[in-house]
C-alpha cells in the first residue's frame, strides 16, 4: 500500500522529531504493525486554556496551555495572563485515534474494536477508493468559558473547579488505552503482522 508506505515515514519522522504524544507511541506502533490498517493523525488526549479569536476559529486559535497530562490550577491561571484577543475556554479532550483500513470490513472491525474498548464516539469518516477512514474518539469533552478579549471573567474558585473536572474528565478518558491495546493486540492475532511497518521501520529509526 502506497498510502500506508508515506503514512508510515511520516509517523517515524514524527518520532524523530519528537511530534507524538509519548503516552500512545507503544499503541501507534502496534496499529501501524497490523495487516490492512495504519494511522493518520492521533492525539492522546489534551487539556489546557484555549483562546479564540470567535467560536469555532479553530485553525486561527492558540493555546495559551496545552499537556497531554493534568495541570495545576496555579499553572492555569498564570496562562491567562497572556490572554489577548477572542474567547477564552478551559478545553478537556479525550484521546482520538484517526485509522484507515484498506476495505471496508477492515473498517467494521476497527470500527467494532473502538466501542468495545469504550470510545462512545468511535465513527466511520470518509470513504477514499476502497479505503476507510474511522475515527476512535471518546466522549469525555468539556469546554468551561473564562472570558473574553484578555478579560478574565471566571473567580479563581471557577477556574479551579473547571481544572478539577477537566483533569478528571481528562484522566477517565485515557483510562481506556489499556483496553484498547489489548483489543488491538487480538486484531493483530487474527489480521496478522505487516512486513511493510518493519521494512520502513528498520531505514527510518
Amino acid at each position: 500500500m502506497r498510502a500506508k508506505r508515506e503514512a508510515l515515514v511520516s509517523l517515524f519522522t514524527a518520532l524523530k522529531e519528537r511530534k507524538v504524544d509519548a503516552d500512545i507511541i507503544d499503541l501507534l506502533m502496534l496499529i501501524n504493525s497490523i495487516k490492512g490498517i495504519y494511522t493518520t493523525s492521533s492525539c492522546s488526549g489534551r487539556i489546557g486554556i484555549l483562546e479564540e479569536p470567535y467560536l469555532g476559529s479553530k485553525p486561527l486559535s492558540r493555546w495559551l496551555l496545552k499537556k497531554h497530562a493534568p495541570i495545576m490550577f496555579e499553572e492555569a491561571k498564570e496562562s491567562l495572563k497572556n490572554a489577548e484577543r477572542g474567547m477564552i475556554s478551559l478545553k478537556s479532550q479525550p484521546p482520538i485515534f484517526h485509522i484507515v483500513a484498506e476495505d471496508l470490513r477492515l473498517a467494521k472491525k476497527v470500527h467494532e474494536l473502538g466501542l468495545a474498548s469504550g470510545f462512545k464516539y468511535t465513527t466511520f469518516k470518509a470513504l477514499k477508493g476502497s479505503r476507510v477512514l474511522v475515527e476512535i474518539n471518546g466522549t469525555e469533552y468539556l469546554t468551561a468559558p473564562l472570558g473574553k478579549d484578555g478579560r478574565i471573567l471566571a473567580t479563581d474558585e471557577h477556574l479551579a473547579f473547571s481544572v478539577e473536572m477537566g483533569n478528571q474528565m481528562l484522566i477517565r478518558a485515557k483510562s481506556r488505552i489499556p483496553r484498547l491495546w489489548e483489543n488491538f493486540e487480538k486484531l493483530k492475532a487474527n489480521l496478522g503482522e505487516d512486513n511493510l511497518f518493519y521494512e520502513v521501520k528498520s531505514k527510518l529509526e
